[in-house]
């Protein structure tokens, strides 16, 4: 028995590094990447962290460094992570709309707006929408601060 659910947790781990892989890449939607990481959580026990971004914008750019300082590698251990592009960004009807996964992020958010972070539970339920205010620098260079980001982050657990 022991056996099956070490094999479980594996294949869980493996499709959990092919969801982050193909929602970086944009390989399949957005919801089932969102999906596959919620499998993953549910056999891990942790929670899964969505962020919505693009690779012109200038604040996705920092985050995308300060994800790989120490901090943050630590804080992120405890997250399943789905990065989704929602790529370029235009004017409908007087709003602002992304060519990708707007409806999808726009099921977590209140604006639409990037980066956007969400944390959701193992069934894909919101838990958190973090607000950028929450973790951006207040010295030094504009930004986001990777301790501050990992404190926030730090606060959610699993029940």
């Amino acid at each position: 028995m022991r056996v099956f659910i070490r094999l479980f947790v594996v294949l869980a781990v493996i499709f959990g590094c092919l969801a982050t892989a193909c929602a970086a890449g944009e390989t399949g939607s957005g919801r089932e990447s969102i999906e596959r990481a919620c499998a993953v959580a549910a056999a891990s026990r942790n929670l899964v962290l969505v962020k919505f971004g693009a690779d012109w914008c200038p604040w996705c750019r920092d985050m995308e460094k300060i994800f790989r300082e120490p901090v943050m590698v630590e804080a992120l251990k405890k997250f399943e992570f789905v990065d989704l592009d929602v790529g370029k960004r235009s004017t409908v009807d007087g709003k602002k709309r992304y060519e990708r996964h707007y409806d999808l992020m726009m099921t977590y958010a209140r604006k639409a707006f990037i980066p956007q972070l969400f944390i959701l539970d193992k069934k894909g339920r919101l838990v958190a929408r973090l607000n950028p205010v929450d973790y951006e620098r207040t010295s030094g260079p504009e930004g986001n601060d990777p301790e501050k980001l990992a404190k926030l982050l730090s606060r959610y657990n699993l029940p």
